[in-house]
């Protein structure tokens, strides 16, 4: 019996050892045909205004397979078809999307040629989700990426005035900005320290998609150093930008101060005065000689 089962057996393993390098070669044979994408290149942040246009690309590789079918799709949000590209026709845009230049060629490849989309004044409404698409009757490949552009304030300032806290001498402090994008965000603090850390922020959004904001806090200037720095934090977490303001305020000064330029048109309106006045040596009348 043993001498019916060795050669049955060597068979069988060398059946099985031929099944799985075919196996082998018909997967890596497959590999090497796939389409690919190498790289989705989308910015993750652009600034409004600060550039003319921005290019978002998605380079993909046949990998040596039939172009037949071939088509590039861009998305928007994922369900707003922006960009396609068909082999062998031009491209086309969203009638809405004024904003692609569909002129524009990513390569002299004529299978990658209309790859990319160059969006031109990126302003804050592009900010969203994108998706590339590429499509064969072979194979298909999907890539997402996404986009924030953002805007910077328009205005940010930081003031403040005398008024009376809980019956005592004290401050009110404001700092305020418009005109930002995506949602802002304010901080306050004296002498390094957060103030009335349980006012929340006025956040308000206009028309236009931007963000105007507002914070006010109040203190006691028995509370605080006769010389203290405030200081105003205005940033936008999600484009990695802040800007700060500061002024420095004299707890226990009267409530209203003159500025250096109110001192100063005083001294030029007291000096005009002068030197308008009659002249006294000759008889309160004006010297003609």
């Amino acid at each position: 019996m043993a001498k019916h089962w060795i050669p049955t057996t060597l068979f069988q393993t060398s059946v099985c050892a031929f099944i799985y390098i075919c196996i082998t070669l018909i997967g890596h044979v497959q590999e090497s045909t796939q389409l690919i994408i190498k790289s989705m290149n989308v910015p993750p942040l652009v600034r409004a205004g600060e550039v003319d246009y921005v290019i978002l690309d998605c380079d993909y590789d046949l990998q040596n397979i039939s172009s037949d079918g071939l088509v590039v799709k861009w998305f928007f949000n994922y369900d707003n078809l922006d960009y396609q590209w068909i082999y062998g026709h031009e491209p086309q845009a969203d009638p809405t999307a004024s904003h692609i230049d569909l002129g524009y060629k990513a390569s002299d490849d004529p299978y990658t040629m209309y790859r990319a989309m160059k969006l031109n004044n990126p302003s804050i409404n592009l900010t969203g989700d994108y998706r590339c698409t590429v499509f064969t009757y072979e194979d298909e490949q999907i890539a997402d990426a996404s986009m924030i552009v953002y805007s910077v304030e328009e205005k940010f300032d930081l003031q403040y005035r005398k008024r009376i806290v809980d019956g005592k001498d004290g401050v009110e402090v404001t700092c305020f900005a418009e005109g930002l994008y995506p949602q802002p965000t304010i901080d306050i603090s004296i002498n390094d320290m957060t103030w009335n850390d349980t006012d929340k922020p006025d956040l308000t959004m206009r028309d236009d998609g931007k963000y105007d904001i507002m914070m006010r806090v109040t203190a006691k200037d028995e509370d605080l150093p006769s010389e203290a720095l405030v200081k105003c934090n205005l940033a936008i977490p999600k484009a990695n930008y802040s800007l700060p303001r500061q002024l420095t305020y004299f707890s226990g000064s009267p409530t209203s101060t003159p500025s250096v330029t109110t001192n100063l048109l005083r001294k030029m309106e007291i000096q005009a005065i002068t030197n308008s006045e009659p002249d006294i040596d000759n008889g309160g009348v004006e010297n003609s000689q």
